[in-house]
């Protein structure tokens, strides 16, 4: 039996929808970036060979990266 079927197996029995475990790591992925961990440490948490290979499948813009980095630009003009 593949990892597949034994987590869809429990996303069945929790009642939760059925996600592949590479849908949860691209989720983890972007929630770390979003909260703003290192680009770095996420590349290697991962395992990718480069910080490029990261930053070109996970670093795409959400909604809350460019709020934040917004927020960010907002405080900076206004010193």
């Amino acid at each position: 039996m593949s990892i597949f079927h034994v987590f869809k197996a429990v996303c069945k029995r929790a009642n939760l929808p059925v996600l592949s475990p590479h849908a949860l790591r691209h989720t983890h992925a972007v929630h770390l970036l979003e909260a703003g961990a290192n680009i770095k440490y996420v590349s290697e948490r991962l395992g990718h060979a480069s910080v490029k290979v990261t930053a070109d499948t996970y670093l795409h813009i959400t909604k809350k990266i460019e709020d934040d980095a917004l927020a960010l630009y907002e405080q900076y003009v206004e010193i």
